[in-house]
């Protein structure tokens, strides 16, 4: 059983402040061996934030890679919290606590709100706060065509990030992992429509085949493709807003690292953002892209990969493996597949976007 999180908290607060100090918890979540928490922490008349993370990703190395991306967005007059170093001097510190070693690391705190709160997620309110911010030419909120541009300076940074991987790599696995999630979400299915639908096996191996094409053919470029830093966590509850709306910062970097700027670029494109959406997925690719573009001149590589990108990341992914684990019937399931086989078989022309 694990001990009471106020006095894992406290212990983990005398690594970085000296007596007096307060700590409130704000956050806890676990699955599977990921255990995080977060904490305000009152010291010296100022708030600061405490993380702790027991996982297979999160390491002392990678918290001190952090500063990479943290200095060059404070120098794009992006805010992101700076690392308060321990009292012994370390980005992060490790304390072990009921046979569970974790990594702990300490933050200003912020001084932007969230776009986005933990609370407003469980609520309808949020829809209409968003509306009600400054939009851009297509009608979307402005702060995600800002956060769009902040990606892109940072793909044209170049920035080093040998001391990790972003959440979002792709053809190599997450530290800790033995995929990426693309194939993950292939392995899923695949157990899932074998023991539940195996009628529909045949035609899946046709898929499957062509799947494994696509990656193949991606697999043979993607080494040459331009990488650099993201923070890679762009939901609405990590991003912060001036008091007027527009984007001021981000926080949260805990699958931040290394990844192609056409990875990072698509999967925004692909994702999108927690807010309303105006436009298709493809479409709202070639936007990215194209404001990508505005920084950094796409590489021949880089457009000849883009279809195929594009179709490993949206032909089956967590849509398609939660659809079937939801499906009643065959005929449900092969609509599923219908719609992965139509992505493979798309041939999305995105070098407009990437070269006008």
């Amino acid at each position: 059983m694990m001990s009471d999180p106020s006095d894992i908290l406290r212990r983990a607060a005398a690594l970085f402040f000296p007596e007096p100090f307060d700590v409130t918890l704000l956050s806890t979540s676990e699955r599977e061996d990921d255990l995080r928490m977060a904490a305000t922490v009152e010291a010296d008349g100022k708030r600061r934030v405490l993380k702790l993370a027991a996982n297979a990703f999160t390491t002392p190395r990678r918290i001190e890679g952090w500063m990479t991306l943290i200095r060059a967005a404070r120098s794009m007059g992006v805010y992101m919290p700076a690392l308060i170093p321990s009292l012994s001097g370390e980005t992060a510190a490790c304390c072990e606590i009921d046979g569970r070693v974790f990594v702990v690391w300490a933050e200003e705190f912020a001084p932007y709100p969230l776009a986005q709160t933990e609370a407003e997620l469980e609520t309808d309110d949020y829809g209409a706060k968003d509306a009600a911010r400054p939009k851009s030419e297509d009608g979307c909120p402005a702060w995600q065509t800002e956060l769009i541009c902040f990606n892109a300076g940072l793909a044209a940074a170049g920035l080093s990030g040998g001391w990790g991987l972003s959440g979002y790599a792709r053809l190599t696995p997450f530290d800790g992992e033995e995929t990426d999630e693309a194939e993950e979400c292939v392995l899923k299915f695949e157990r899932d429509l074998t023991e539940r639908f195996p009628a529909l096996l045949p035609r899946w191996r046709t898929i499957r085949e062509r799947w494994n094409e696509n990656r193949d053919a991606l697999a043979a470029r993607y080494p040459c493709l331009p990488t650099s830093v993201f923070q890679a966590d762009w939901n609405d509850t990590n991003v912060l807003l001036t008091d007027d709306g527009h984007f001021a910062g981000l926080i949260d970097c805990n699958i931040a690292g290394e990844d192609t700027a056409l990875n990072m670029a698509l999967t925004i494109g692909e994702c999108g953002f927690n807010g309303p959406t105006y436009l298709s997925a493809e479409e709202h690719a070639k936007k990215v892209l194209h404001l990508f573009a505005r920084e950094r001149a796409w590489t021949d590589d880089e457009v000849a990969a883009a279809p195929l990108l594009w179709r490993y990341i949206t032909a089956l992914y967590w849509g398609e493996v939660n659809d079937l684990r939801s499906a009643k019937t065959a005929e449900d399931a092969a609509h599923i597949l219908d719609r992965i086989d139509r992505a493979l078989a798309a041939e999305p022309d995105f070098r407009p976007a990437m070269t006008d």
